[in-house]
């Protein structure tokens, strides 16, 4: 007999926290669960630690692959899964014990395609409902009408840049499986910038009904994963151009709701010339100028820019700028104001 709820952990190098998060899923108080690790070529012994887990409670698999990144994972997860609902959880995360009882509750009571719960940052004690990153609906029941009138017109752009309607990381949220397959895999390997986006956000467009667990923060999110806003990505540009042309040949890119799509590439624009300025970038600041140059070439050569609607005075003057291609001003401005925060910070520590 298959489990009503498939669990899947794409495993990469998480030794450290990797117990923590088995364990945080192995006492739920919802027990017909089946437990998926999907060990994507660790080299750090967490692919043994998963076997180790196997042995001692039979509702673990374990799934040894090549390195592919996280999508790959969470297809080989998901095409191996066999329950009526699935969800994700990251191996470096963690989650409260009764997660999956009061999600699968949700589902049940309402025949909803989704539920959604909120998330806590490790590095601050705030739920994203009242902190943080603000999720720009209430919680709740949506029916489809509910959806149209009040969550898709700002799922991806809530009025303020950068503000989500829906956060779209993919590990806070319960899923009907066999609906998320086809969300899953059609997403490419390559994407991972954006790769939660590329899943959720078509997802919950083709959805009829979802239920938000406003203020109710049962996922733990390790905010210092690799140290990600420190590290320099020199594929970051590629991926991001991968990512808006999967977007442009979604149905979100014919819906009437297109248009914040537009803030979302802005947005990821923004991230990508923030990028090249890393300190761990080792290039000459003329050639990271060059590279800046080139996301804005591409921003004017597709447009997205050219009708964004942004409250903040800062953000018009930075995608003007952008549009003439200002490469110098727009690196200038970032390393200042970088240096204004650090010496800030240095004064807050004090």
């Amino acid at each position: 007999m298959n489990p009503k709820l498939s669990i899947i952990v794409p495993v990469y190098n998480v030794r450290d926290y990797l117990e923590t998060c088995v364990n945080s899923i192995l006492v739920q108080t919802f027990t017909d669960f089946e437990l998926i690790l999907v060990d994507d070529g660790s080299t750090d012994g967490s692919g043994e630690m998963c076997d180790k887990f196997a042995l001692h409670d039979s509702r673990i698999s374990v799934i040894h692959k090549e390195n592919g990144g996280v999508v790959s994972a969470r297809k080989t997860g998901i095409q191996a899964a066999r329950g009526k609902y699935a969800g994700y959880v990251d191996g470096d995360d963690w989650i409260e014990k009764n997660m999956y009882e009061e999600m699968t509750l949700y589902m049940d009571k309402y025949s909803c395609d989704l539920v959604m719960c909120d998330v806590e940052h490790n590095t601050a004690s705030r739920p994203l409902s009242t902190g943080g990153i603000q999720p720009g609906i209430s919680g709740g029941y949506y029916d489809r009408q509910r959806l149209e009138s009040e969550i898709f017109p700002r799922m991806i752009y809530a009025g303020e840049f950068y503000k989500f309607g829906v956060y779209p990381v993919i590990w806070n949220k319960l899923y009907r499986r066999e609906k998320l397959i086809k969300f899953q895999l059609d997403v490419c390997d390559i994407i991972n910038t954006g790769e939660d986006a590329a899943c959720v956000y078509p997802y919950i467009y083709s959805s009829d009904s979802l239920y938000f667990m406003e203020n109710n923060s049962l996922y733990h999110y390790r905010h210092s994963r690799n140290q990600m806003t420190a590290a320099f990505d020199n594929t970051h540009f590629e991926r991001f151009k991968s990512l808006y042309r999967f977007f442009t040949m979604s149905d979100l890119a014919l819906s009437p709701y297109s248009g914040q799509l537009d803030y979302y590439y802005a947005y990821l624009t923004k991230v990508s010339i923030s990028n090249e300025l890393r300190k761990a970038n080792y290039a000459s600041f003329s050639k990271k100028l060059k590279a800046i140059r080139e996301i804005c070439a591409f921003a004017v050569d597709k447009g997205f820019t050219d009708s964004l609607t942004l409250p903040s005075f800062t953000h018009r003057i930075y995608f003007k700028l952008v549009r003439k291609k200002c490469a110098f001003l727009l690196a200038s401005g970032i390393i200042l104001t970088r240096g204004v925060q650090r010496i800030l910070g240095g004064r807050n520590e004090k």
